[in-house]
């Protein structure tokens, strides 16, 4: 009997990939008793401690969800500097093909279904010969695409990436339409769904757009700006939604700085970080609103300053990177779900238990 499967595959980066797949595996989980994940094809990769590299989005689930199954099967084909050249110069489709197979062979051992995520849009990983639909293909997979929300350029870039799909003989099981402004979400339902019904694909699910999962970490930010930690270790999973710039402590700063905020800032500023570390009244709203401090230029403060953003517990990150470029840097960046993100994790769980039809999903993976 074959085993119920699904392939997310999406429109292009950052569209809500991931996020969408943590949500179905954390649903999937609620429904059958052992629930296999992979990602067969990886581009970003993190060493694991026995030295074993791995796709960041494998590393995620195996963190955030327990997985003990072999992490060369949940991650079979990573591809570092020089493996496209290196593969060009000795094409071999069947050895990496099989790999693949295989890895899901044997993860798939006694699994109630199987969860695969891809890498970016359908035709990613073509020059190595796996691409999405290749790889779905591959596994005889049905596969949502996830696109952004909206009408006309989504379902034309779902369009241009089912067709890449379809040419493969690869089933697509529907389209989950992510990061879709509250107030749109009825319109988008009507009339998207509408325009893909045209084209024979299914609308499965249209998911607002959530501040919280645009927020970057302070991990983040330091492995953004090569940066290092002076204060708050502990902390750095702390999220901020908005970077401030500023070369001095004026009381409209207190009115300046909103909730979350990332003061940028230099080591000279003597001032403004011992407003930041205080505990005094007058300036309680603004150590509220501070998630953390980045120091720039690489001026550090004095020892004693630095004393007191420790006793305070203020996460501070000092860099070489100049102001305008390391605000410019951490302004642009794109957030993505770590580990230590449970309030992510939990929020992903309600959005798509919310407005993903998961049963329609799972009648579409078993059919």
């Amino acid at each position: 009997m074959k085993i119920p499967r699904i392939f997310i595959a999406a429109t292009k980066q950052d569209e809500g990939k991931t996020t969408a797949a943590l949500g179905l595996l954390i649903h999937l989980r609620k429904h059958f008793s052992n629930v296999g994940y992979m990602k067969p094809v990886g581009q970003k990769f993190v060493e694991l401690k026995d030295g074993i590299k791995v796709d960041k989005d494998v590393w995620l689930v195996r963190e955030s969800f327990d997985f003990n199954d072999a992490a060369q099967l949940m991650s079979p084909v990573t591809i570092p500097l020089g493996f496209t050249k290196n593969y060009i110069d000795n094409r071999n489709p069947e050895e990496l093909s099989q790999k693949v197979v295989n890895a899901f062979s044997k993860q798939s051992i006694n699994k109630d279904f199987m969860l695969l995520e891809g890498t970016g849009h359908a035709g990613v990983g073509s020059v190595v010969d796996l691409s999405n639909a290749r790889v779905a293909e591959l596994l005889d997979s049905p596969v949502i695409i996830v696109s952004s929300g909206g009408i006309g350029k989504p379902i034309d870039e779902i369009m241009l990436n089912a067709s890449l799909f379809k040419e493969k003989g690869v089933e697509i099981a529907g389209v989950i339409l992510n990061k879709v402004l509250p107030n749109k979400i009825e319109q988008i339902k009507n009339y998207a769904g509408k325009a893909l019904a045209w084209h024979g694909l299914e609308l499965l699910g249209v998911v607002p757009y959530e501040p919280l999962l645009s927020e970057p970490t302070l991990t983040e930010v330091c492995r953004k700006i090569k940066g290092r930690i002076l204060s708050g270790e502990d902390k750095l999973s702390t999220l901020y939604s908005n970077a401030v710039l500023t070369a001095d402590f004026t009381p409209l700063l207190l009115e300046k700085i909103k909730p979350k905020s990332l003061i940028v800032t230099t080591g000279s500023q003597t001032e403004l970080l011992i407003a930041c570390a205080s505990e005094g009244t007058s300036v309680e709203s603004l150590r509220e609103k501070v998630s953390g401090i980045l120091l720039v230029d690489g001026i550090e403060p004095k020892s004693h300053i630095i004393k007191m953003l420790k006793l305070a517990g203020l996460p501070v990150i000092i860099t070489e990177i100049s102001a305008f470029d390391a605000t410019a840097k951490v302004s642009s960046m794109v957030a993505k779900t770590q580990p230590d993100n449970p309030e992510k994790v939990e929020k992903i769980e309600k959005l798509v238990g919310e407005h993903v039809n998961m049963d329609r999903i799972i009648e579409k993976a078993c059919s």
